[in-house]
C-alpha cells in the first residue's frame, strides 16, 4: 500500500510538471498576463486560450498594444491608453471611456442546482450528475464574450445591431435581451418578444409566441411545450430529440412517433410510446413496448429479445443473459471485451480469448 501511494504520488507530480512545461512551451519566453495575452520585448501579444487544447492552437500574435498602458480587462477583452481591444484586435469606433465588460457571472440570473436537475429527470429516471458549473462553461467554450459603451452593445469584436446598452442583459452565454429584441450569439431572433422570453434549459427558450432552440423557431406551442429530460421534449403536438444539450454542434431532431399524448421518458435516452421503444431517438426494431426493460444504459430486453443499444443481440442466450456492475454475460460468452473475471466459471478461458479477439 506505502508503495502504490508513493507511485501515485509520483505519477500526481510528473503530471502538473509535464503540464507545466506544455504551458510554458506553448508561451515560451514569453510573459503571461492573463486570458491569451503575454508581454514579450517590450510588445503584446494574444493567443487564444481553449481549456485542455491549448497546445493544438497558433503560437502568440502581435498586437499594436502599448506595452506601457496595457489593462487586461478580462474574457478577451483589454485596453491601452488609446484602443480596445477583443483577442488582439482593436474594435473599431469604440466610445472609449464609456466602455465595459459585460461579466458572465454578473450577467446570468441565479441558475442553482435543484433548478438545472428539475429539466434533468423523469419520475422513472434518477437525478443526473449535473451543476450549474457545468451549464455555464461548457456552453462558454468556443463562443465569443459581451462588452458594451455608450452606444453600443459588443459580442466580441462585432457590434450587436440594434441592442440597446442601457436595458441589454444576459440571460446565458447564448441567449440576451433588451427592450427591443432577444438575441442568440449576438444575433437578433426575428420575431422574438422580449417581455416574455425567458430561458428554459441549455440551448431552449421561449417566449409567447414560440420555443427556440439554438435561437431558431421550432414549436409553436409554447404553453404546452415540456421538458422530459435532457434528451426528450414534447409539446401537443410534436415530439423532438436534443442530442448535445450543451455543445455547440448540438441539434434538435423532430420524431415520428406512433402517439405524442402517450410518449414518454423510460429513462435517460430510453423513450417509449403506444408502439415503440426509442433510444437517442431512434426507433429500437422488435422492441415489445409492454415487456420491455432496461439491463444497463446499452443493454435491454423485452419477453423474447435481447438488445445492445438499437440492435437486436442474436447470439445472446435469452434465459442465461445476465448484466451486473462487474458483467455482461450468460452460459456461453462474456459481452465485454475489456473484463477479464477473477472466477470464470465453467467458461474456458482459451475458448473465449479466440471468441472475443475475432
Amino acid at each position: 500500500m506505502k508503495l502504490f501511494s508513493i507511485i501515485t504520488v509520483s505519477f500526481v507530480l510528473l503530471s502538473c510538471t509535464a503540464n507545466k512545461a506544455n504551458r510554458q512551451s506553448i508561451y515560451g519566453d514569453h510573459k503571461r498576463l492573463g486570458n491569451g495575452y503575454s508581454l514579450k520585448n517590450n510588445e503584446i501579444y494574444y493567443k487564444q486560450s481553449v481549456p485542455s487544447i491549448s497546445s493544438n492552437l497558433p503560437k502568440p500574435i502581435k498586437t499594436e498594444a502599448n506595452y506601457n498602458s496595457f489593462v487586461n480587462l478580462n474574457y478577451g477583452y483589454s485596453k491601452d491608453d488609446t484602443n480596445i481591444f477583443y483577442s488582439g484586435l482593436i474594435i473599431p469606433n469604440v466610445d472609449y471611456d464609456g466602455f465595459s465588460v459585460i461579466r458572465i457571472e454578473d450577467g446570468f440570473p441565479k441558475i442553482t442546482d435543484e433548478f438545472l436537475l428539475s429539466f434533468s429527470e423523469s419520475k422513472k429516471q434518477p437525478k443526473m450528475r449535473i451543476s450549474s458549473s457545468m451549464f455555464k462553461y461548457q456552453l462558454i467554450l468556443t463562443l465569443e464574450y459581451y462588452a458594451k459603451d455608450k452606444y453600443n452593445v459588443y459580442y466580441g469584436i462585432n457590434t450587436i445591431n440594434g441592442a440597446d446598452p442601457e436595458t441589454f442583459q444576459l440571460l446565458s452565454i447564448l441567449y440576451s435581451i433588451d427592450k427591443n429584441s432577444c438575441y442568440y450569439s449576438g444575433n437578433p431572433i426575428i420575431y422574438s418578444d422580449p417581455e416574455t422570453f425567458e430561458l428554459i434549459f441549455g440551448r431552449l427558450a421561449r417566449d409567447k409566441n414560440y420555443v427556440y432552440f439554438n435561437g431558431q423557431q421550432f414549436s409553436d406551442n409554447p404553453s404546452s411545450f415540456t421538458i422530459l429530460n435532457k434528451d426528450y421534449a414534447k409539446d401537443n403536438q410534436s415530439v423532438w430529440y436534443i442530442s448535445s444539450t450543451f455543445l455547440r454542434n448540438s441539434k434538435i431532431d423532430t420524431l415520428t412517433v406512433a402517439s405524442v399524448d402517450d410518449f414518454e421518458v423510460i429513462s435517460g435516452r430510453y423513450a417509449k410510446d403506444s408502439k415503440y421503444v426509442y433510444i437517442n431517438g431512434r426507433i429500437i426494431e422488435n422492441a415489445n413496448v409492454e415487456s420491455f426493460q432496461l439491463l444497463s444504459d446499452s443493454w435491454s430486453k423485452d419477453d423474447q429479445h435481447i438488445f445492445q443499444f438499437d440492435k437486436l443481440c442474436k447470439e445472446a442466450d435469452y434465459d442465461t443473459f445476465k448484466v451486473t456492475d462487474e458483467y455482461i454475460k450468460d452460459k456461453n460468452r462474456y459481452y465485454d471485451k475489456n473484463y477479464r473475471p477473477r472466477n470464470w466459471g465453467n467458461i474456458d478461458e482459451n475458448a473465449y480469448n479466440k471468441r472475443v479477439s475475432g
